[in-house]
């Protein structure tokens, strides 16, 4: 989903809210949170792969770099 239509549904949830009953208010504010977190959520988990494929990655060169000075690897996390 794009910002765009985040927008035209978040506008369009807000000009409806004076004639909203309460539960209703309650439904579309987590019908925009599930809109938004979904996204939001997927964008964390790709940046924590990049991630940790980045820290196998060097963990992978120093294993096959000589020893140096008595230190074998270096904890990333």
């Amino acid at each position: 989903m794009t910002r765009k239509e985040y927008e035209l549904i978040f506008q369009a949830f807000k000009s409806y809210r004076p004639f909203m009953t309460d539960a209703e208010e309650v439904l579309s504010e987590k019908i925009l949170d599930d809109l938004f977190y979904a996204e939001f959520d997927k964008l964390a988990s790709d940046e924590d792969d990049v991630f940790d494929e980045m820290v196998k990655d060097a963990e992978e060169a120093l294993a096959s770099e000589p020893e140096i000075n008595g230190v074998k690897s270096l904890n990333f996390r």
